[in-house]
């Protein structure tokens, strides 16, 4: 909107814009400090072209991040341990406990992947040179697919997966991913996507194996990519992208009306009253039925549809984390090699009531790789732990506790319900001059949806499109905007 000549004021409720993209200061021994993600930490740049692109635009490297999720059932009947990216069935594997459903969990990917092919008319002449692509479900007679709608979770146990491998590796190892623990809705067409880029039954194309410093069987998922200064490159991100605007931070929006002459009027917290031509809401779907009190009905419907992972478990779970240097909450026996090489420590166990708890550490240790901590010795660095739901009688020393972290609102669910309400936005979408951008305007939940819808939204009131010359990040803003309405 700036390059394009428009004058742009943003309202920041927070201290910093940042979005989920949040970050945390860690010092270290020697007095220096680095500076961390919270939650958001890497990206596939095959599927995230528009981001890849901006982060191009405006000059932050990036370097290859070494994921690899480890996880450590204690369930009964399913006790064992699987490191994410290495697809060997070692001694005490998951990958043998449970090697049946391993396999059904593989002819549901290929079965929902050969559905998506067909319907989209990926195998079509005019599309072989296309790129694989999160936007294009839709595109020939996609939205006659029934991998759509029908849950993943579903056509796993319609074809025979069981209830349990379900409980204690796939909830586990992508609420690891998404901070989202009910993926009981996730719709089959995302199978193929999330396998491609964070897979359970890693492959050549996507993960390797091999012999490091750090363990003789080292392994991680190769598809993905971070800023090659962590949290620095995160504000780098945004500090360029909010240059030369008004920036209103640590500020909120209290009140959206439409004026008689149809220019509509912000007015903030403190009672400041701004007169715009345009508005783009760009927060939770709650918090815009709270500001745009004059939305109506059909509008309110809509806002009020979206479901997050916080509707399921508003005070437990993933919602809260923990900022901390307390490496005893990784069983002894893991403890010193997931510090050295695990991105995530996952520990699933069963509780009294006989539910499963699902303990996601975030090792920020291995999950920092461009400031060089991911290669420092384990006594030169602080542990850097992120912890979500400890399990029962587990605790953390409370001098070691750093900080705490909030992701209420932050994350959608990943479900057909929530698609059917994105899909709806556009019959309010522009209305009297006002736009919806974020992650809830989406099919999914990921920064390159986010970030593309804004730039969805700016195009609508008049913008241009800033990567016109990359065709197939032009391909996938043309795919969501059809998504959107626009």
């Amino acid at each position: 909107l700036r390059r394009s000549g428009f004058a742009v004021t943003l309202y920041e409720a927070r201290p910093s814009v940042s979005g989920n993209a949040r970050t945390f200061d860690w010092t270290f021994p020697d007095g220096s400090v680095v500076k961390s993600c919270c939650s958001v930490t890497a990206w596939p740049p095959l599927f995230y072209k528009n981001y890849t692109a901006l982060l191009d635009e405006l000059g932050v490297e990036t370097v290859h991040q070494p994921l690899s999720w480890f996880l450590n059932s204690k369930v009964p009947g399913a006790v064992g341990t699987l490191w994410g990216a290495d697809p060997n069935p070692y001694e005490g594997s998951l990958r043998n406990v449970l090697k049946r459903d391993f396999d059904i969990y593989g002819r549901v990917v290929r079965f929902s992947d050969a559905c998506c092919n067909l319907f989209t008319c990926r195998w079509a002449p005019w599309r072989r040179d296309d790129t694989p692509s999160m936007y294009d479900s839709h595109t020939g007679v996609g939205l006659l697919n029934p991998m759509n709608v029908v849950p993943l979770y579903s056509m796993f146990r319609a074809m025979g997966g069981s209830e349990l491998w379900w409980q204690v590796v796939f909830t586990p190892y992508y609420t690891a991913s998404f901070l989202v623990d009910e993926l009981r809705p996730f719709p089959a067409v995302f199978g193929p996507l999330i396998e491609a880029q964070i897979p359970l039954l890693p492959n050549k194309d996507n993960a390797r194996s091999f012999k490091s410093h750090r363990s003789e069987s080292d392994c991680n998922i190769t598809t993905c990519q971070t800023w090659k200064d962590a949290g620095k490159g995160i504000r780098e991100v945004f500090d360029k992208l909010t240059a030369d605007i008004d920036l209103r931070e640590n500020t909120r929006v209290a009140d959206v009306s439409i004026l008689p002459n149809g220019k509509k009027r912000v007015r903030d917290e403190f009672d400041n009253l701004l007169d715009v031509d345009r508005v783009v809401f760009a927060c939770p779907a709650n918090a815009v039925g709270n500001i745009h009190k004059a939305a109506g009905w059909l509008a309110n419907v809509i806002f009020s549809t979206p479901v997050y992972a916080d509707d399921h478990h508003p005070d437990s779970g993933h919602m809260h984390a923990v900022l901390h240097s307390d490496g005893s909450v990784i069983e002894s026996p893991h403890r010193e090699e997931c510090l050295k090489r695990a991105s995530n420590y996952v520990e699933v166990t069963e509780r009294d009531d006989g539910s499963i708890n699902i303990e996601n550490q975030y090792n920020f240790g291995v999950q920092t790789p461009g400031p060089g901590v991911y290669d420092m010795p384990l006594d030169e660095k602080p542990v850097m732990l992120i912890s979500h739901a400890l399990g029962e009688g587990k605790s953390i020393d409370e001098g070691l506790v750093v900080g705490t972290a909030n992701h209420a609102r932050a994350h959608p669910l990943y479900s057909g319900w929530n698609v059917m309400a994105m899909l709806s936005l556009r019959l309010v979408q522009g209305r009297d001059g006002i736009y919806y951008c974020s992650n809830w305007t989406t099919p999914g939940n990921c920064h390159d949806m986010s970030f593309l819808s804004g730039l969805v939204c700016a195009h609508a009131i008049g913008a241009r499109y800033p990567f016109a010359g990359n065709g197939e990040a032009r391909k996938d803003f043309g795919r969501l905007r059809d998504l959107m309405g626009f």
